[in-house]
């Protein structure tokens, strides 16, 4: 009994902490006040920990209202993961490099690749947003999902409640054929590598990706800053073994390191 009531205590501790330490980010700081693009923000912030803060910062004071319409729907029941400052981070780069074809490997339930398309409309900039996802509670070796859920139509159901055209869905694992295919085919401007987490799948997904990124495109990998300076704060995450292993072993050998939001690490193909 007296075990319980410690981990209640605890429990509840933690959760006045991270509410603490969010709103303590949150509040305006004159320092974060000026809005960057990505580039003058690394240059300026160029510390994960501040690069973070300012996103985060960037979200909630100088980002259009928008973006924070779109992240509130997809908090809501949990429709989507990530943080704020992920948003302003794709605000940013949106604006600044343009890309026009985008995949993300690994959709859930739409939030990223609808953001995307939001961010489009927002900036009168075209984009062409694909997805490939198994659309099913397939999990990892660190990862379990929700099995009531039709996450395609969860997803299509989405894109039509923001008034965003239909992306073009793979409904597959990356690595079938039908996926890698899709990849393929095309040249691309901007890869968020966000699917399976277990190492043997993000490399496979990693080099396919960089591939067949175009010269000068992004490519976005997620849950990939363990063994990194960055120190999270507690309404944030490091990222997961597999991805961080590809990070520091591949990309940040094969590619141009950009910077890093949190766990997201934006490289370029040179």
């Amino acid at each position: 009994m007296e075990g319980r009531f410690t981990l209640r205590v605890r429990t509840a501790m933690h959760k006045a902490m991270l509410t603490f330490q969010y709103w303590n980010y949150s509040r305006y700081r004159e320092r974060y006040g000026k809005d960057l693009s990505f580039t003058e923000a690394v240059r300026a912030f160029p510390s994960r920990n501040a690069l973070h803060s300012y996103m985060h910062h960037y979200f909630h004071h100088l980002g259009p209202a928008g973006l924070r319409d779109h992240r509130r729907y997809f908090s809501y029941g949990q429709r989507g993961f990530g943080e704020d400052a992920f948003h302003a981070m794709w605000w940013v780069l949106l604006r600044e490099f343009k890309p026009r074809m985008c995949l993300e490997i690994g959709v859930y339930r739409g939030q990223v690749i609808s953001l995307w398309a939001t961010v489009g409309a927002l900036l009168k900039i075209p984009i062409d947003v694909h997805g490939i996802s198994p659309f099913q509670s397939v999990g990892d070796a660190v990862s379990r999902y929700r099995h009531d859920i039709d996450y395609l139509a969860d997803t299509l159901a989405s894109f039509r409640h923001l008034g965003l055209p239909a992306p073009t869905l793979v409904h597959a694992l990356s690595t079938d054929a039908t996926a890698t295919e899709h990849i393929d085919q095309r040249l691309w401007d901007l890869v968020y590598v966000d699917g399976n987490h277990d190492y043997e799948v993000a490399v496979a997904d990693y080099r396919r990706c960089r591939d067949h990124l175009r010269v000068g495109g992004l490519l976005v990998l997620d849950d990939a800053s363990l063994n990194t300076d960055f120190s999270a704060p507690l309404f944030s995450f490091k990222g997961h073994p597999g991805p961080s292993r590809v990070a520091k072993e591949s990309a940040m050998t094969e590619m141009k390191f950009l910077g890093a939001v949190g766990h997201n690490n934006i490289f370029a193909k040179i």
